[in-house]
């Protein structure tokens, strides 16, 4: 790029212009410190992408999270505009033109919500394009995009679609639109691969915001009561993760931990045999009520741990496949995330209570969404692994003092946020058990 050492970082970005009430552009800039920082504004520290252009951003106000890769030649750059995507090519990386030059050169809710109902999904954020390469050899382009599918029961989070690029550069999908993360805290996602298109990648990483824009950032406190002052934290960041393309073009997450410490095993948990105490010395059987499938029964329940763990869980049936479902609730003092999984068809139910978000800046608009989720009346979020009739279940659950991130045997996540400031937590694990046969095997260790 003209006036730029070769071999310097460059990186384009987004931000708002004084004299037009707040929209966006998209500026240039280069480091000289190996992109410790970005000091060097080219083209004049005018905008390369400006919003007031007419075929820019039709609503003439949305220009951001632009995302710049190399393919056939040039350059192009995918911009978040609204509920369109913009598509943008350059050959020298300052004078943008459309990517279509007949078209509008955007990809729309159409295209990138394939599959699912669109309506008040926008607005569409943080686009981001690899090439993956799949087991089997082929390789298709992956668009991943910050959005929302309310009318299909699904928060704002991150997605991700398969397809190709058009002869103009265009995402051009070949499967329906997808979660990359079921839960309702995995946003503005960033991710490693090659900016270069032509050159695929079997295994990228990941790692996602932990936040959510309906209660984040309206205010959270330091306490359960609510009367301390506002933390200026906003949020966190998941656990990184190597993620894959299946043939079947289905993303798989793994997560990325350590060898952790005081590692523990318990084997062969059952109602009758089941894990209690902080020393696993209470091995006193309980039920907590009944459900679809008869009672519910104590299988783990140990209080005051740290609250930085990962549990790899084995359920099986000593009879057959596993029956009945699956309860794991996590309680930070009064505020609790409780999991509620049925292995016969996959579904599984997230509730979640954080008394930290009460008396926000918005009063309890926050604290009720994250109370109450999609479902209302406190019964949080439905969702669907895609895992169903498996004879044994392996789940793993990584949690911190800000955060709980599950994850399924096919790949699947479910990613969400907590705001208490304790560094402890009881863990819970129950089942219905209506053959007599369920089990769990459980390791936990301590993460650092």
């Amino acid at each position: 790029m003209k006036g730029v050492p070769k071999g310097a970082k460059i990186t384009y970005f987004s931000g708002l212009e004084k004299h037009d009430g707040g929209s966006q552009n998209i500026w240039a800039a280069w480091s000289s410190d190996g992109g410790k920082t970005f000091s060097h504004v080219l083209n004049n520290a005018s905008p390369v992408i400006d919003h007031s252009w007419g075929w820019t951003s039709q609503n003439r106000v949305d220009e951001r999270d632009p995302a710049v890769v190399y393919w056939h030649g040039k350059m192009l750059m995918y911009v978040a505009e609204g509920n369109e995507i913009g598509v943008y090519q350059s050959k020298d990386g300052i004078k943008w033109t459309k990517a279509d030059p007949k078209g509008a050169s955007k990809v729309g809710p159409g295209t990138y919500m394939r599959g699912l109902n669109a309506k008040d999904s926008t607005p569409v954020e943080c686009p981001a394009l690899r090439t993956m390469k799949m087991p089997n050899g082929q390789t298709k382009q992956v668009l991943f995009y910050g959005a929302k599918a309310p009318s299909e029961g699904q928060t704002t989070g991150t997605y991700y679609i398969v397809g190709h690029l058009d002869a103009n550069g265009l995402f051009a999908p070949e499967t329906d639109a997808k979660r990359l993360d079921q839960g309702s805290d995995y946003y503005g996602a960033n991710f490693s691969g090659n900016a270069d298109l032509s050159k695929a990648t079997k295994t990228i990483k990941s790692m996602g915001w932990i936040g959510n824009w309906a209660y984040t950032a309206n205010g959270v406190h330091n306490d359960e009561s609510a009367n301390s002052e506002f933390t200026k934290r906003l949020g966190s960041y998941s656990i990184a993760r190597n993620i894959e393309l299946d043939n079947n073009m289905t993303i798989q997450s793994t997560p990325i931990t350590g060898q952790g410490d005081d590692v523990k095993h318990y084997n062969d948990v059952s109602k009758d045999h089941p894990i209690n105490g902080k020393n696993a010395s209470l091995n006193r059987p309980f039920t907590i009520g009944r459900d679809t499938n008869g009672e519910i029964h104590n299988l783990l329940d140990v209080p005051n741990l740290t609250a930085n763990k990962e549990y790899n869980l084995h359920f099986y049936n000593n009879k057959g496949n596993y029956k009945g479902r699956i309860y794991i609730d996590i309680w930070q003092g009064k505020d609790y995330v409780k999991f509620n999984y049925d292995p016969s068809n996959g579904k599984y139910n997230v509730k979640t209570r954080s008394g930290e978000l009460d008396k926000g800046r918005n009063g309890q608009i926050s604290s009720s969404y994250y109370f109450d989720g999609l479902l209302g009346r406190g019964n949080g979020y439905l969702a669907d692994s895609g895992v169903k009739n498996q004879k044994s279940i392996n789940l793993k659950v990584l949690t911190d003092k800000n955060s709980i991130e599950f994850f399924f045997p096919n790949g699947q996540t479910y990613t969400v946020a907590r705001f208490n400031t304790s560094n402890t937590q009881d863990f819970k694990i129950f089942t219905e058990d209506p053959t007599n046969g369920n089990r769990v095997d459980i390791t936990q260790k301590t993460l650092k």
